[in-house]
């Protein structure tokens, strides 16, 4: 019974159909023919198939579960965190000799002379700093102190001299300028044009300054004054307004390149690469006018309204309005990643999120300090004209390079939503400029001796923008108000005075304005810098101490310089005294 059902399944055909032969098959005869020549299967062409991909070799389980230190294949989140997220740079590290116990004193008070003497229409003596740090190679000076908690970080911090707050700065004014000792916010100087900057630093947002003429242009009466025996007329003291970067040089008036805007005091005009245009109030786009400039950020003809027949002399009160776009939009100009059909407006309204694979945003500060006249200075290389703004500033009668914001050369990239404002005696006169230049590094960057010397390109010191600048010319006299009590402030700061002293106490909550577009007095950011500055020193004191070993101290870490060791202090410093002494351990 078993082998007839055994023999009969197997006679019974298949439920699944049998299978056609593939055109590929093998049918050639074994002999050739006229028909067929090449029986030989092999040597036929025919078409081949897709190469496989090659597979991933992964690791086995037990592999896995060994090198784990967690439960099979759970991943590791430290080590994707490392893996993820880049490191950022460190300031670097110089081989200086250890602090002797005098210098962690309080730093002197510096020298000024009365030579020449020049003095203040009220009477007050304008005195000559002595201890000028100036260097012809291109340093920039700030103060520095030594203190003991700063023991992986050579033990010296940033420090501010006397007199305390928002003035004047006396190592960035040419060394002929003259301050009145108590404030440092009146200034003068008997030769040519020269020009100085104050002491803080307009990076983004909207900030105001003022300055008032004390000696100028009279009042009454012509401009420059005539010798009553010979009858010709003599250059008379002059002032000029703006704001300038550090690149701008000291010895010329603010507005002569390309790294500054000035407006003048004779015709009110405003200077820029040492040409002069017109202060312009902007008009409705359907209003008549003969007059049509191209204004950002398309650039398309709008009427507007010059300023004409207008100067400010003594007595006047010249109020400078600068607008920056947040700091976050400027990256995106000098990075070359910004796009005007998305990146509309000035920046401060899109909301900051943390991504952990973009390089972080840091302070880099390469300085070096030196001693010098009974003080110490921090030296570092400073940001130096580039081939681009020199064309771009070139005096052809047509201009070889015309900024953009997305400019092929950074240095000539220019930032929308930023302008500067004037105001006279507390009116708002209209527009000097549109379009200011990015200075975000690298938009500035290091000489070419500079880089030969160490100098890093690419690296934000946070001193990097707009400062509030005064140029002088011929013991013309100016003092400058960097506020918060202004002469004669804008409408817009006295509405806003006002509106604050009544919300004072109220229970009303009302949309609160973006602080990058609110008015301010550049003398805010004086504090503000002193905190930046004690968090990125604190920041570099942490980073050197990891570097160091942390609590198990290993010594000193060496850096590199263009291919070379840990290098030696260099400027007023006597590089033979300084040969690289190892401090000791640090605990």
């Amino acid at each position: 019974m078993a082998e007839s059902q055994a023999n009969s399944r197997a006679n019974t055909p298949g439920a699944s159909l049998p299978v056609k032969r593939t055109l590929e098959e093998d049918h050639a005869p074994a002999i050739s023919s006229p028909l067929n020549p090449n029986p030989d299967a092999a040597s036929r062409a025919r078409p081949r198939a897709p190469p496989r991909e090659q597979r991933e070799k992964r690791e086995t389980i037990k592999k896995r579960e060994a090198s784990s230190n967690t439960r099979g294949s759970t991943p590791n989140p430290t080590s994707k965190t490392k893996k993820e997220r880049p490191s950022t740079d460190s300031p670097m590290r110089y081989s200086i000799p250890e602090p002797k116990l005098s210098d962690y004193q309080q730093p002197r008070e510096g020298q000024f002379s009365w030579d020449p003497p020049l003095t203040a229409p009220d009477g007050t003596q304008l005195l000559r700093p002595l201890d000028h740090a100036w260097n012809k190679k291109g340093y920039r000076y700030t103060h520095a102190v030594a203190d003991p908690q700063f023991r992986h970080k050579q033990f010296y911090r940033q420090s501010d001299p006397k007199p305390y707050g928002p003035r004047m700065s006396h190592e960035d004014t040419d060394r002929w300028f003259s301050f009145d000792r108590d404030t440092a916010t009146i200034v003068t100087q008997e030769k040519g044009w020269r020009m100085g900057r104050g002491n803080v630093v307009a990076r983004e947002g909207r900030m105001y300054f003022e300055v008032k003429i004390l000696k100028g242009i009279p009042a009454e009466g012509p401009q420059d004054p005539i010798d009553p025996k010979t009858g010709e007329t003599k250059p008379g003291p002059h002032i000029r307004v703006g704001w300038a970067r550090r690149e701008a040089p000291l010895d010329s008036p603010v507005g002569f390149d390309g790294y500054s805007y000035g407006v003048t005091d004779a015709r009110f005009e405003v200077m820029h690469r040492s040409r002069i245009s017109k202060v312009f109030k902007p008009l409705p786009k359907n209003a008549k006018s003969r007059h049509m400039k191209p204004r950002p950020p398309h650039n398309k003809p709008m009427p507007v309204e010059y300023v004409s027949d207008e100067h400010f002399g003594e007595g006047d009160v010249i109020g400078l309005e600068i607008q920056l776009p947040s700091l976050t939009l400027h990256r995106k100009v000098v990075e070359g990643i910004y796009n005007p059909a998305v990146d509309i407006g000035d920046g401060f309204d899109t909301k900051e999120t943390f991504d952990p694979t973009e390089k972080p945003l840091d302070i880099i500060r390469d300085r070096i300090p030196v001693g010098y006249k009974g003080n110490f200075l921090f030296e570092q290389l400073d940001y130096h004209i580039s081939k681009a703004v020199e064309l771009y500033h070139d005096r052809g009668p047509v201009p070889k390079i015309n900024p953009s914001p997305n400019h092929e050369d950074v240095s000539v990239r220019s930032l929308p939503q930023s302008h500067i404002k004037v105001y006279k005696n507390g009116k708002e006169m209209g527009i000097a400029y549109e379009g200011l230049l990015a200075f975000l590094p690298p938009a500035s960057i290091p000489s070419a001796e500079a880089l030969k010397a160490g100098a890093r390109v690419g690296f934000d010191d946070g001193m990097v923008g707009y400062f509030p600048t005064v140029a002088v010319f011929n013991k013309g006299v100016a003092q400058v108000n960097f506020g918060p009590d202004f002469w004669c402030p804008p409408e817009e700061i006295q509405k806003q005075h006002e509106k604050d002293t009544q919300m004072q106490g109220s229970d009303t909550i009302e949309k609160q304005i973006p602080e990058g577009r609110k008015l301010r007095a550049i003398g805010e950011r004086y504090k503000e810098q002193i905190a930046e500055d004690v968090v990125w020193d604190i920041i570099d004191e942490v980073d050197f101490f990891v570097q160091d070993g942390g609590w198990n101290y290993t010594g000193a870490t060496p850096q590199d310089v263009a291919g070379k060791s840990t290098p030696k202090a260099r400027g007023f410093a006597n590089p033979d005294e300084n040969v690289g002494v190892e401090v000791g351990r640090r605990y």
